[in-house]
């Protein structure tokens, strides 16, 4: 059952045993529903703007390939008449055309796809099939376009043609670099790590600490500082006495006194250490 008919029932289940659209608890759930259902129309919206580009890439194909067949490299009489030349020039110029559509269209797809979410497995698969064609159709074309050149048919679709090859190729590396950056961005933030040092005190001023247990839910991230788990081998306390608030295995780390006798968190196994949590609260004395 989907959320628009659950907050369907309830708004019913509300109306009745209630006062009716004037009670708190109608309204409220009432502004629900409404949320719920721009939600799911502006989603099914962007899924039928997607299909209707699907839909025209496809059938842009169908007919690119058609005009294909209309057009007869090897004449009878073996020379081309200029019906026949004009014929395959206009022929030539529309599947130009219907390639440089398909670009757009292929991009403009791309482009709802990310706002969508690449997590959709279907539709990226979709989309590198469209890709895939559209590489296929295009070295169709230009070798067409050869066989033409060699008859002594010159239509001047040469450049169009590699520009188009061209234009997808650098289509495709914008968006490989913008993936790769993405993922870099997903990465670090996987592997980032937070952590906070003070006294009780400290901590109770910065909201961390509330009735002797810590309170992280919504910590100000200000108060700590980010470090990439990778590369955090040691965390200076600064201090002769120390205890760690958050949970991290025990046997993945030591605390180790320096000359002074102040202490330091030698981490010895990051990933079990950070484990149970990705904050580290530590208190000091």
């Amino acid at each position: 059952m989907n959320k628009k008919v659950i907050f369907g029932l309830a708004l019913v289940a509300a109306f009745t045993s209630s006062c009716g659209r004037n009670s708190s608890a109608y309204k409220e759930l009432k502004a629900q529903y409404d949320s719920v259902f721009a939600i799911n129309a502006a989603h099914e919206a962007e899924l039928g703007e997607m299909d209707s580009l699907i839909s025209t890439v496809l059938t842009n194909f169908q007919e690119i390939s058609q005009m294909e067949g209309m057009i007869n490299v090897n004449p009878i009489s073996g020379d081309f008449k200029k019906s026949q030349r004009d014929r395959i020039r206009d022929n030539m110029q529309l599947i130009n055309e219907k390639l440089q559509s398909n670009r757009e269209n292929i991009q403009k797809l791309s482009q709802q796809i990310e706002k969508f979410g690449r997590e959709n497995k279907g539709l990226q698969r979709t989309l590198a099939s469209l890709r895939k064609q559209f590489a296929d159709k295009t070295a169709e074309i230009q070798h067409l376009n050869d066989e033409l050149v060699r008859k002594n048919l010159y239509i001047g679709m040469q450049d169009s043609i590699i520009g188009l090859q061209n234009a997808h190729l650098n289509d495709m590396a914008a968006e490989n670099a913008s993936q790769r950056t993405e993922l870099m961005a997903q990465e670090r933030e996987l592997n980032t790590v937070r952590y906070a040092i003070g006294t009780a005190r400290d901590l109770k001023d910065m909201g961390l600490l509330k009735d002797g247990k810590v309170v992280t839910d919504k910590a100000n991230m200000g108060y700590f500082s980010s470090a990439d788990l990778r590369e955090l081998n040691q965390i200076a306390l600064q201090a002769k006495k120390a205890e760690l608030l958050t949970s991290h295995p025990a046997s993945s780390y030591e605390l180790r006194a320096g000359n002074k006798g102040e202490l330091s968190i030698i981490i010895k196994d990051a990933k079990q250490f950070w484990s149970v949590s990705k904050i580290l609260i530590v208190k000091v004395k």
